[in-house]
């Protein structure tokens, strides 16, 4: 009897092992690496490799932009397209990516307006590059961020990288108290994470980022954590590289880290989910609490550090 008991004991614990696998593998995150290699395991951040999902600046000429359209809904939306045979790789197939435009207004153009221009790039050379501008808001929320959407798969962690220049006033231009976003992501209701340059009273600019539940209106305000850097000086008028690297986790080997030109500002360990997984990532935004231009370039996204745990590729 002891022996049959043993067996079926075995067998019990094979089939529940069978369910707990098939369970993890149709989690899989919605960003994979481009390669042909299935890449769907568990990512630690402190492995040694690491996977590019997606690569591309915006100088191949034959990258466009496409007419801005409300695709059915009360807000515009605008893709970005490169020919295949481009080096160019817009868009984020694997993402549904696309620029989302919050306006409710038929004018489309007297809010918002994306360009892509020649200008003086991040190695004082000729590029061609992102010019996103507000002109006025419609609402104070308002914005133009890339963005992708999961359909509700959780990404466990990415990283991103891009150039970033923003006006050289920029500290009057937001004023007193005034704020930008740099980039987001949020679950359907439970979570949003939020990388932003603040303002003071003295119009003195600094980074901030935190944890909060501003995912669903007319809900009480909780902010679950928050950092804060007012010593590393804020670029005005002038590229900065932008490395952004999250790992979302219930428990304390959550993280968030910032790093502007190859110094850190934001690294945030703890907890950075509740329940539910990401519903979209805005890569990068424009919004601000008031009408912004910027421009954007060399755009990167990866499964993990590509420089290591916590090393800044600058």
């Amino acid at each position: 009897m002891r022996t049959v008991f043993i067996i079926l004991l075995f067998i019990f614990l094979l089939i529940i092992g069978l369910i707990f696998f098939k369970n993890f593998n149709s989690n899989n995150p919605i960003l994979t690496n481009t390669s042909s290699i299935d890449n769907n395991l568990t990512i630690d951040e402190n492995q040694s490799s690491a996977n590019l999902i997606f690569k591309s600046s915006f100088d191949d000429k034959s990258t466009i932009l496409l007419t801005p359209d409300r695709k059915d809904s009360e807000i515009w939306w605008q893709d970005i397209k490169s020919p295949k045979e481009s080096h160019s790789n817009w868009p984020i197939e694997k993402g549904k990516g696309s620029f989302q435009m919050i306006v409710n207004k038929n004018n489309i153009n007297d809010y918002i307006e994306n360009k892509i221009e020649e200008t003086i790039g991040i190695n004082n050379s000729k590029t061609r590059a992102l010019h996103q501008i507000v002109k006025k808001k419609e609402h104070e929320w308002t914005q133009v961020p890339y963005l992708i959407e999961t359909d509700n798969k959780e990404q466990k962690q990415l990283y991103i990288r891009y150039s970033l220049k923003l006006p050289k006033n920029l500290s009057e231009v937001l004023g007193k108290d005034g704020w930008l976003a740099l980039s987001e992501y949020k679950t359907r209701s439970d979570y949003r994470l939020a990388l932003y340059i603040y303002a003071d009273e003295n119009k003195k600019l600094y980074w901030y980022a935190h944890g909060d539940n501003v995912v669903l209106d007319d809900i009480p305000y909780k902010e679950y954590w928050y950092r804060e850097n007012r010593e590393v000086p804020v670029p005005e008028g002038k590229w900065m590289d932008v490395e952004i690297f999250w790992k979302r986790s219930i428990n304390k080997d959550g993280r968030v880290w910032l790093t502007i030109d190859g110094k850190t500002v934001i690294d945030y360990h703890g907890s950075t989910k509740l329940v539910e997984p990401i519903r979209i990532i805005m890569l990068f935004t424009n919004y601000a609490s008031v009408p912004l231009d910027q421009w954007i370039d060399n755009v990167e996204v990866w499964d993990n550090f590509p420089c290591g745990a916590g090393k800044s590729c600058h």
